[in-house]
């Protein structure tokens, strides 16, 4: 039995705390907010974020970060990835030598083209780190059906700690020591999924969709690759199966976004009415900042860019892609 921290109680993580009692840990929480925490402890349910399923015991929560930090050496940051610089900076002074900081958001800070695992760099030098990414819907994962994803730290060996830590019978996780290729899967296939969704509301088809992701796992890997990731590791749970999931379902909020934009055949209106975290939106921006500076084309993602943000249709959108040259296959 370990003692694990989750930093930030949302729908996903209240799944991971239910994957670290599950088990066999003892789990202590952050939550920003007040009703959350009276829920957690007083009636082992969160109540805002994921009424249906029942919290066992072994899950408690509280206001202060310092006390989590405190608590356990393994610290689960499960905060959305805009808000990752100024949590982990409230975290920064409780850190220890034996802390690892396992980053479970997928994304990269709008403001600077960082990655998550930088930001752990810049904010918290010297910390260790890993990544835990993969093909999971929070709530099935809550529900405790077959889960498959990725946990990668730059040292082999704490990946597989991790695995080991967190594994049960309906949750797999597969270690890596690629550290970038989880972390430039789960932020490209939100953009990517979000142009699925348009393919998807627009009645464009299913050979078109299959293109847009067959294409789009290209943009991934070449990314990946010039900032120091391998292609093997998009292969897998962080890459391939997190965009199959993401590009295919309406349970994402990045496909459920962008089928709207389909329908309606443009962002503009839908970006002043939008409330739900779609980090697709701030992920795109972000991406083709990193794939400038590495000389990386990414037409897909910069075509999302640009409904989003240029006020391109979803017509010209199409007609740019489909316009473009005939090519030789590959990465």
């Amino acid at each position: 039995m370990a003692k694990i921290g989750i930093i930030g109680m949302g729908i996903w993580g209240t799944a991971l705390s239910l994957i670290a009692a599950r088990a066999g840990h003892d789990v202590l929480c952050w939550a920003k907010e007040e009703e959350v925490i009276q829920s957690v402890n007083g009636q082992h349910v969160n109540r805002l974020y994921l009424p249906s399923v029942p919290l066992p015991s072994s899950i408690q929560a509280m206001s202060h970060i310092e006390g989590v930090m405190g608590f356990a050496d393994t610290i689960l940051l499960v905060v959305p990835a805009q808000y990752t610089r100024s949590i982990l900076e409230k975290m920064q002074p409780f850190v220890r030598p034996s802390t690892c900081i396992v980053l479970c958001a997928k994304g990269i800070e709008t403001s600077s083209g960082n990655m998550l695992g930088e930001i752990v760099e810049q904010v918290m030098p010297g910390t260790q780190y890993a990544v835990l990414s993969g093909p999971g819907f929070a709530y099935e994962v809550a529900l405790n059906k077959p889960t498959a994803v990725t946990i990668a730290s730059k040292d082999l060996t704490k990946a597989q700690e991790l695995v080991d830590l967190f594994g049960t019978q309906y949750f797999r996780p597969y270690s890596s020591d690629d550290i970038i290729s989880p972390q430039i899967g789960g932020s490209v296939k939100n953009v990517l999924a979000i142009a699925s969704g348009c393919i998807e509301g627009a009645g464009l088809g299913d050979n078109a969709r299959a293109a847009l992701i067959t294409r789009g796992l290209n943009e991934m890997v070449r990314l990946s690759k010039a900032l120091g990731g391998h292609a093997r590791t998009m292969m897998g749970m962080c890459g391939l199966g997190d965009l199959v999931l993401t590009a295919n379902c309406t349970q994402s909020r990045n496909f459920a976004f962008g089928f709207e934009i389909g329908q309606r055949g443009s962002a503009k209106e839908l970006l002043k009415t939008n409330t739900k975290t779609v980090e697709g939106i701030y992920t795109a921006p972000a991406v083709l900042k990193r794939a400038k500076e590495v000389h990386i084309d990414m037409p897909i993602c910069e075509t999302v860019n640009a409904v989003l943000f240029e006020e391109m249709s979803l017509q010209a959108a199409m007609d740019d892609l489909l316009n473009r040259p005939f090519k030789d296959e590959g990465y």
